[in-house]
């Protein structure tokens, strides 16, 4: 294969990437069905579960005065999230749009600041919340749940 064949190969991956990433939608920022449920995120998570239904938004409140990292380890994002504001994913299923790949969805909270997902798929969600960089007088980390009737 020559190097100008390569270069055209290259060019046209970047560009399907680039199409195949910016075609996804946008996720709308809040609740499509106008349930808030919301956790506050200080020496503990209050409450540390919470119940919700399909749809309804979940919000993270930092109540900290550090930044926080909130992180989910889910199967797929594939319409598994009907909003989020605040979190990414990362890994390369999200890129490439696999459905056998791990997301860590994560978000970062600044102190007196929120963010939030909607979930749109039935089941049980875990997350951890660490603090980044540590803060003396909390613990490192701590985990919630989210059950989505």
């Amino acid at each position: 294969m020559n190097l100008t064949r390569l270069g055209v190969l290259l060019v046209r991956l970047g560009i399907l990437v680039t199409v195949g990433c910016a075609s996804h939608p946008p996720f709308p920022e809040s609740s499509l069905t106008g349930g808030v449920w919301e956790v506050k995120i200080g020496d503990s998570l209050t409450p540390p579960v919470v119940t919700a239904k399909r749809g309804d938004e979940v919000r993270w409140v930092n109540t900290t005065s550090g930044p926080v990292d909130i992180l989910f380890y889910v199967q797929s994002q594939v319409d598994l999230i009907s909003c989020q504001k605040g979190f990414g994913s990362t890994g390369w299923g999200y890129l490439f749009g696999s459905l056998d790949q791990d997301f860590l969805v994560v978000a970062t909270v600044p102190p007196n600041e929120s963010a939030s997902l909607c979930f749109a798929i039935l089941g049980t969600y875990v997350y951890g919340v660490r603090w980044h960089p540590p803060l003396t007088g909390y613990p490192t980390r701590i985990t919630g749940s989210v059950t989505i009737e």
